[in-house]
Parts: structure tokens; sequence; C-alpha cells
């Protein structure tokens, strides 16, 4: 079974998780030999399978070829020709891809997306802050394989471009999560305490959240 490795100095065991694209990734410590590595991936390789089937189930529950979900809406995906400038355009219930070179239809989907996502997510960041009475330092929107959003502590946060398929809801828990560790570092008592002022349903937005493969940090 193909696999990569991360090492990593301070690791004590083997560790293996997905990446994005549903590739085993195990974080190994410094000098560990490959046959144990390679051991250690033939045992786990029935949860492999488990976990990249659910990896493609949940993909093909926000994109396909006949559906997309924008914001927790369903729409029918749709493709057409044009002379123009590829684009996409919602009306009603259907997304339709406009094409200029119909083999872009992915690229320019994604590119859609990710615009989609700057547009609402980063306002809502600042208009979020704002009311939570923090302060952050840069906030930046990535293609990350293991967290819908993150906080360093800088002060810098990033989030998931991909929450564009979430609901407005569960945007905001993500949100609302990482601004609370500008006061709270830690997963306290007080941190959870504080992100429920903001969101008062966040143990079902969590759990919604688990339930999708990818944590908050």
């Amino acid at each position: 079974m193909n696999y990569k490795t991360r090492t990593h100095p301070r690791a004590k065991r083997l560790t293996l998780r997905l990446d994005k694209a549903g590739q085993p990734v195990v974080t190994v410590p410094r000098f560990t030999p490959k046959l144990f590595v390679d051991a250690f991936v033939r045992q786990q390789r029935d949860w492999i399978a488990t976990q990249q089937h659910h990896l493609h189930e949940r993909q093909a529950e926000f994109v396909s070829d006949q559906f997309i979900t924008v914001f927790g809406k369903q729409y029918q995906r749709k493709t057409d020709k044009t002379e123009s400038a590829s684009r996409v355009a919602i009306r009603g219930k259907t997304l339709t891809i406009y094409l200029h070179q119909p083999a872009k239809a992915n690229q320019v989907l994604e590119k859609f997306l990710k615009n989609t996502a700057t547009r609402y997510i980063i306002p809502r960041v600042h208009q979020l802050a704002k009311q939570m009475k923090v302060k952050f330092n840069k906030v930046s929107l990535r293609s990350q394989s293991t967290r819908w959003g993150s906080c360093s502590n800088a002060g810098n946060l990033s989030f998931n471009w991909k929450m564009v398929h979430f609901t407005p809801e569960i945007i905001d828990y993500v949100i609302i999560h990482e601004l609370a560790h500008l006061k709270h570092l830690d997963h306290s008592k007080k941190f959870w305490q504080f992100v429920e002022q903001f969101d008062p349903e966040f143990k079902l937005h969590r759990g919604w959240l688990k339930r999708q493969g990818i944590g908050v940090n």
C-alpha cells in the first residue's frame, strides 16, 4: 500500500491519518526503520479502507457531477457554453458553469467557490471578532487537510475555504471557536463557556463537524 511519511522530532510513536486526497500519512519518530512503518501500515489496512470510504462519501455530499452544496443549500449542477470568459451563476436551484473551454469545468468551479468563501468568511471574521471583543493579527483561507480552522500563538487565523459548503451556522461556529482561542488558548471550561456566549448550540455544531472527519484547533 502506498503511503507518505512525516518525521517529527517530538513524536514518540507512529500515528496515522489520511490527507485530503485519501492517501495515508504516517508520522514517525526519528530513526524509525521503514520495516516497522510498513508493518504498521499493513496492520491498519482495514481502518484505512474504512476512512477512505467515509472520505469519499463526505466529498460526495457536497460536490458531485449532478449536485453541489453552497452554504448548506443543494443546487443542481449544469454546464453551458459561452463565448465570453468562463464563469459560474446561481439561479433558483441551479448552479450553471459557463465554459469557454469545456475541459476546465472543475477549475472554474473551484475558483468560484474560493472567491465566494473569501467574500463571505473574511468579513464574517471581522464582524464576529467585534462582537466578541477580541483582536486578531491576520486571517487567511487555505485548503487544509486536517483542520477547518486554526489560531496561532501570534494571533493569526486560518480557515478552510471548503467551509463554503457549510450552513452559515456551522461557519459561525468554526470562526467563533478560533476567535475564542485569542482569549483562552486551551480547551478549558472557560473556553467553552466563552464559545457558548456567542453560539448557544455549539455542541450540536461541534458534533456535526466531527462527523465530517476534520476538526478545529
